[in-house]
């Protein structure tokens, strides 16, 4: 699925990523401008999102309609920011276990 033409960022003139922010808090949007085309250097933008988890994926959600993004392009940005947010959370220390009561 990566070697398809549909999903190749470096042909087309819009493309979206979605990265893992520096300091672990929230996510960064890499996209390109469709009028940099020619211009490798100025046509990236990183745009990062740290309002909270819900904030962000409606920021995230809104941005890609606004940009006419194909929708199942958006959907699959949604599915991975929420998978990096998901695991920025910090793991529950699980309760041992108590031992079974004996019966006499």
């Amino acid at each position: 699925m990566i070697r398809l033409i549909r999903y190749n960022g470096l042909i087309h003139k819009k493309s979206v990523s979605v990265v893992e922010d520096v300091v672990r808090k929230g996510f960064t949007v890499v996209y390109k401008k469709a009028k940099a085309t020619n211009k490798p250097a100025k046509n990236t933008v990183r745009r990062p999102f740290k309002a909270g988890a819900r904030r962000s994926l409606y920021k995230l959600k809104r941005f890609m309609k606004a940009n006419h993004y194909r929708t199942d392009l958006c959907k699959a940005t949604l599915r991975r920011a929420s998978a990096i947010l998901r695991s920025q959370r910090p793991i529950k220390a699980k309760k041992p276990k108590a031992a079974a009561a004996k019966t006499e």
